[in-house]
C-alpha cells in the first residue's frame, strides 16, 4: 500500500477498519482525529482538518524545516471534494457549508513516542525533569527562529528518543505564527504561560486515566518554576557573548564557564563548534532586517566564540559517547567532566586552527597528547587501583592542569599537571627528629 492507494474519501476514524496499518489513532484538544500509521516501512501521522487548515499547516511546517527547528516531517496536505452540507435558513435562504475536507500529512521522525503514551510515562522527579528540559529547549529554538506557537502542550508533542538524547517535537502547527526572529518579549511570554497551564490541565488527564487519588498531584508550582528557570538559563547561556579583544585564555575560560552552566541546568553539550555560528548568522542577515539584522550583526563579531548543540540528554549518553571516542569505558560519575575536557580541546584546536576541527583529529591529538601519558602515569601512581578510583583520579589531574593554565594563562602539558598532583596530594612525612649528640 502507498500513500496515494489511502482511502482519502472516508473518513479517518474509519480507516483501522478499511486495513489501513494503523498505530494508533487519537483526537487532539483541538477534536482533529489523527492516524499513526505506517506504509512501506515508514510511519506517517495524518490529521484530519479542513481545507485550508491543512494547507496552512503544512506551509508552517515546511517553513519550520527551513528555519532547522524541530519539528515533525512535512510530507504534504489532500484535499477530498464532499457535498455541501445544509446549515439551515438566513434570510429565507437555504445556506450551504462546504462539504470539502482536508488532510495533514506528516511523517514521524525515528524512535518518536506519541503523545498518549505519555500517559503511561512514569511522572517521577527525574522523568519530569527530562521532560521540561526538552520542551524549554523545544520553545526556545522556536522563539529564536521567529515562531509563535500559540498552543504549546505536551499534546501538542511528540519525544523523540533518537541519537541518545531526549528531543521534544513540535507536532501541531495549526496555531503556529512565523513573526519577526527573534520573538518579542510579550509573545514569548504568552507561550510560556500557556504551556504551563496546559501541563497543569494534562497532569489532571494523567491523573484520571491512572485513576490515582484526588489529592495526589503530578504536577506542582516547583515544577512550573523549573520549567521557566530552564528556558531563561538556557536563553542566558545562548546570548552569552565574549569581547573579541580577551585573551585567549579568558576566551577559554568563558567558553568552560559555558559549558558548566549548562550542565548544571540539565543540559549536555553534544557539539561546540566555530563553524556553525557564522554559518546560521550569515543565513539569519540574508532573511532578516531591522533589529533582527544588527543582532545577527552583533553575532557575528562574536562568531569565534562557536555555537553549542545543546540537548536533553539521556541516562549514559556521556559515558556511550566518551565509549565511542577514546574507546574506554569510564563510569558515569566521571564521564561527562571527561567528555567536557574533550569539547574545551577541541575548542582550543579549532581556535588556533581558525575553523573547526573535526573530532576524530581532536581525539588524535588528545590520546597521543594526554590520554596515553595519563594512563602511564596512572598506571605506576595507583597500581592496582579499581576503575572509580582511576578515573577519577583520571579526571582530578585534568581538572588540575585546567586551574593551572587559566591561573597561569600558559598551556600545561598532562605530565606536568600529573606530577604538580600528585606532590599537592602528597601526605606530608613526619618531621625527622634531629639525632642527640
Amino acid at each position: 500500500m502507498r500513500l496515494h492507494d489511502l482511502p482519502w474519501s472516508r473518513p479517518l476514524d474509519d480507516w483501522p477498519a478499511l486495513g489501513v496499518p494503523w498505530i494508533h489513532v487519537r483526537r487532539g484538544e483541538s477534536r482533529h482525529p489523527v492516524l499513526f500509521f505506517e506504509v512501506a516501512g515508514r510511519r506517517y501521522a495524518i490529521k484530519e482538518t479542513g481545507p485550508q487548515a491543512a494547507k496552512r499547516e503544512i506551509r508552517a511546517l515546511r517553513e519550520l524545516q527551513r528555519r532547522r527547528c524541530d519539528a515533525l516531517e512535512p510530507v504534504g496536505y489532500v484535499i477530498t471534494r464532499g457535498e455541501p452540507i445544509a446549515a439551515g435558513i438566513v434570510a429565507g435562504r437555504e445556506v450551504y457549508l462546504s462539504g470539502d475536507q482536508g488532510y495533514c500529512v506528516t511523517r514521524l521522525a525515528e524512535r518518536a513516542l506519541p503523545q498518549s503514551l505519555l500517559y503511561s510515562f512514569p511522572f517521577t522527579g527525574g522523568n519530569k525533569r527530562l521532560l521540561l528540559n526538552a520542551v524549554a529547549a523545544l520553545l526556545l529554538s522556536l522563539h529564536e527562529s521567529g515562531v509563535y506557537w500559540g498552543d504549546p502542550s505536551l499534546a501538542n508533542i511528540l519525544i523523540s528518543l533518537s541519537g541518545r538524547r531526549l528531543t521534544a517535537l513540535l507536532a501541531d502547527a495549526e496555531t503556529a505564527e512565523i513573526v519577526t526572529a527573534p520573538l518579542d518579549e510579550g509573545l514569548r511570554l504568552q507561550d510560556l504561560n500557556a504551556f504551563v497551564e496546559a501541563m497543569e490541565w494534562q497532569a489532571e488527564d494523567i491523573r484520571l486515566a491512572r485513576g490515582l487519588r484526588d489529592d495526589e498531584r503530578l504536577v506542582t508550582d516547583e515544577d512550573a518554576s523549573y520549567f521557566l528557570s530552564r528556558y531563561a538559563g538556557l536563553r542566558a547561556e545562548r546570548d552569552a557573548a565574549t569581547s573579541p579583544a580577551a585573551s585567549l585564555f579568558a576566551r577559554l575560560r568563558e567558553f568552560e564557564l559555558r559549558l558548566t552552566r549548562l550542565n548544571a541546568l540539565g543540559y549536555g553539550v553534544m557539539e561546540a563548534t566555530m563553524e556553525a555560528t557564522m554559518e546560521a548568522t550569515t543565513q539569519a542577515r540574508r532573511r532578516l532586517g531591522g533589529e533582527a539584522r544588527r543582532a545577527a550583526a552583533k553575532e557575528a563579531r562574536h562568531g569565534h566564540e562557536g555555537a553549542f548543540s545543546v540537548a536533553t540528554m539521556r541516562p549514559n549518553w556521556y559515558v556511550e559517547r566518551v565509549r565511542d571516542l577514546l574507546g574506554v569505558t569510564v563510569p558515569s560519575t566521571f564521564a561527562a567532566r571527561l567528555y567536557h575536557h574533550l569539547s574545551a580541546h577541541r575548542w582550543l584546536l579549532s581556535e588556533r586552527a581558525g575553523h573547526d576541527v573535526a573530532m576524530k583529529v581532536v581525539v588524535r591529538d588528545w590520546t597521543r597528547l594526554i590520554h596515553e601519558p595519563a594512563l602511564t602515569f596512572l598506571h605506576a601512581y595507583h597500581p592496582g587501583a579499581d576503575t572509580a578510583t582511576f578515573y577519577a583520579t583520571y579526571v582530578a589531574i585534568l581538572d588540575h592542569g585546567w586551574e593551572m593554565a587559566m591561573r597561569e594563562e600558559r598551556a600545561v602539558s598532562i605530565e606536568e599537571a600529573a606530577m604538580d598532583y600528585a606532590l599537592a596530594s602528597a601526605t606530608p612525612a613526619p618531621d625527622a627528629t634531629p639525632p642527640h649528640e
